[in-house]
């Protein structure tokens, strides 16, 4: 078997180009495994318990191997049968918001990088988009008189956003700094080549921006910290959903899944004596 069959298999979902990436890495080690017609499922439980591999990533490995296997020797295959429980993860960091207030603050906009990285914060945390999501927004569906959005979104599928007035300021700002390469439609864009950011790009640009204010902070602590922030400043579950583009309201239990202990900060009872 080589890697056309692997090809074959990820064009006849519509999986994104990101998906299949991963998918074709675990399917590459796959077709590896001697007489994969026959693997049986304590096999292929046993392949995908690597060292490295956590949990989640044995789950999704362990997902697409059996759809592999039933697409090329048909249903009912040996492997079919395996199943991992899939754990819980811990709870992930999102921004409080007197960290958030630091974050927007610690930019120097008398500068270009500065107007953009502001611009880029801001509509993260208005929005929840997603690296990938930032980096490919395109002027020409950027509407700042009605402070909305539109871009492609994971599935890729078209989606819209909204974001603040603030928001809708600070992107014109950087917009008037803005000096790209003339084939260059996208939104953000690096202040030294004046070229579309990169997902990789970005994500270390983000992870300066925890430095710079003393945390750790990576491009879905902004995402978690919409959903966070937005439930906390009194927006119903439902509206986070359909704001952050959620298929459905489990996943805005899932991000805010410490918003318990965020939101009784200001309620403690030590605090409140103490004043």
């Amino acid at each position: 078997m080589d890697q056309t069959i692997i090809d074959q298999f990820l064009s006849s979902f519509p999986y994104t180009s990101a998906t299949r990436n991963t998918y074709r890495s675990v399917l590459l080690l796959l077709i590896k495994y001697p007489k994969l017609k026959s693997i049986s499922a304590c096999d292929l439980l046993h392949f995908v318990d690597r060292p490295g591999w956590s949990n989640s990533t044995q789950y999704v490995s362990l997902v697409v191997c059996r759809r592999f296997l039933s697409w090329y020797y048909g249903l009912g295959h040996p492997a079919s049968t395996a199943r991992i429980k899939r754990i819980q993860s811990k709870h992930q960091r999102s921004l409080t918001a007197a960290q958030a207030l630091e974050l927007l603050a610690s930019f120097d906009t008398s500068k270009p990088k500065g107007a953009r990285d502001l611009a880029i914060a801001a509509l993260a945390l208005d929005t929840g988009l997603r690296l990938a999501e930032l980096c490919r927004l395109c002027i020409s569906d950027l509407d700042l008189e009605k402070r909305t959005l539109q871009v492609i979104v994971k599935g890729g599928q078209w989606s819209c956003a909204v974001f603040s007035p603030e928001t809708g300021q600070y992107i014109r700002e950087w917009l008037a700094y803005k000096r790209a390469a003339p084939d260059v439609k996208t939104v953000f864009v690096s202040t030294r080549s004046g070229r579309q950011l990169t997902r990789g790009g970005l994500r270390i640009i983000i992870n300066n921006w925890g430095s710079s204010i003393g945390i750790t902070l990576s491009p879905h602590d902004l995402r978690r910290s919409f959903a966070t922030l937005a439930t906390i400043f009194g927006a119903p579950s439902r509206i986070v959903q359909v704001a952050g583009r959620w298929s459905d309201i489990s996943m805005v239990e899932h991000y805010t899944q410490d918003l318990d202990q965020v939101a009784i900060t200001p309620y403690l009872p030590v605090s409140r004596l103490i004043r």
